[in-house]
């Protein structure tokens, strides 16, 4: 199918970024769940005499499986809602709000649980009789191999009769490779915000692309999901190459490094220059890597990003305006922050660069630069812009670099 691809970690990073901007996981659950339901009653003739079996696992997929069933309630002739969790219960706050308002449907939604190794007697007779099937049991977060109950349920799935739905991606494979060892089949798949990797490599049935409201300004903005996709693969033990040309850009850095505890290698030049092993250069010099210019005054959002855009695309490389929003601009891809307080000095503004730079060694450029961005901007709240303390500055900046983060959607 034609259209662009979007990986588990830019979903994850959108979610967390719709949040960031107030549109919340609950409101996206609700969307994707609708969506879901929507898709099956335009495919599914007669709704209104068919039986539908949601498979719901404990994370947000089978979350928005069981919205789904909410919203199904109503149309079809029976819905039954199966959560599959050791527990008993989602595991996500968002899931288990779901789940609740399912299981106070005493009229029109029949809930089931399978806590344990085996399968009950009641679900597999659900499953073998079942008209339509809602596939919510893997989300992204699949991880081979599959034991029990999850392999009994492919198995009961895979040969009864129903027309099976896939909430995102179908069961057990991995959405962004396409690998799996086992699967549930899928007659048609909903993909959610976008189509994943997987569908170019695996038989997903009729796949359809269904928006659940994340803003367009999620992949824009600068924020917690950029941050969290970066510091995920970050192990701290970096190598980094200065070049100090007397600027509070070159200031700032040193700082940085210094207050993190990274193996710096430090030469005198002309030109602010900064490299970590591995990564992508940052210089306020033409020439390979990433370009630092300053913002223009008093630009607009819109315009500054089209000016980056013009001067990465002249150029041929990527751009990063410093200041106002900390535009940066690459092929197809540009990041900004408009809701943090704003870079007042070059100092926060080299150490911003050098968290940037360390960054890249190990994630992509754009979540790097945007994590950067958002993480040294979100310190001013604290701080204050300019800093009164520069130390005080470097120190916080590495201690959010250093805080657990946890998963996303």
């Amino acid at each position: 199918m034609s259209g662009r691809r979007l990986r588990s970690r830019d979903i994850a990073a959108i979610d967390l970024n719709s949040e960031y901007l107030g549109v919340g996981r609950r409101i996206l659950m609700e969307n994707a769940g609708s969506q879901v339901a929507s898709a099956v009653a335009e495919q599914v003739k007669d709704l209104g005499s068919k039986r539908v079996v949601v498979l719901a696992g404990s994370g947000n997929n089978g979350g928005d499986a069981l919205v789904a069933a909410r919203h199904l309630a109503g149309i079809a002739g029976e819905v039954h809602a199966v959560l599959i969790s050791r527990t008993g219960e989602p595991r996500t706050e968002e899931a288990r709000s779901a789940w609740e308002a399912v299981r106070r449907m005493a009229f029109s939604v029949e809930c089931h649980v399978v806590s344990g190794d085996e399968v009950p007697e009641e679900v597999r007779a659900l499953i073998a009789s079942a008209d339509v099937i809602v596939d919510g049991i893997f989300g992204t977060g699949v991880r081979a191999p599959i034991g029990r109950p999850y392999s009994t349920v492919f198995s009961l799935v895979n040969s009864s009769r129903a027309l099976v739905f896939a909430v995102d991606v179908p069961s057990g494979i991995n959405p962004d490779t396409g690998e799996y060892t086992e699967r549930l089949r899928a007659d048609h798949t909903v993909c959610l915000h976008a189509a994943k990797p997987f569908v170019d490599v695996v038989d997903a049935g009729v796949v359809s692309v269904r928006p659940i409201g994340a803003p367009p300004e999620a992949e824009l903005v600068a924020g917690p999901g950029d941050a969290e996709v970066a510091l995920a693969s970050f192990g701290g033990d970096v190598r980094v190459l200065l070049s100090d040309d007397g600027s509070e850009l070159a200031s700032g850095a040193e700082g940085f490094f210094g207050r993190l505890g990274v193996q710096l290698r430090r030469t005198e030049g002309g030109t602010f220059r900064v490299e970590a092993e591995g990564g992508v250069p940052f210089s306020t010099s033409s020439g390979d890597g990433v370009l630092l210019a300053k913002s223009g005054e008093g630009l607009g959002l819109r315009e500054e990003l089209e000016r980056a855009a013009v001067l990465s695309r002249s150029g041929g490389v990527p751009v990063w305006r410093l200041g106002r929003y900390d535009v940066f601009a690459t092929s197809g891809l540009r990041k900004a922050n408009w809701l943090e307080p704003e870079h007042r000095s070059e100092f926060t503004m080299g150490a911003m660069v050098a968290l940037a730079a360390i960054l890249s060694a190990s994630a992509e450029l754009h979540y790097a630069v945007g994590a950067a961005i958002y993480l040294s901007r979100k310190v001013l709240n604290e701080t204050g812009s300019p800093p009164a303390s520069p130390e005080r500055y470097v120190a916080a900046l590495a201690e959010e670099v250093r805080r657990p983060r946890g998963q996303g959607r």
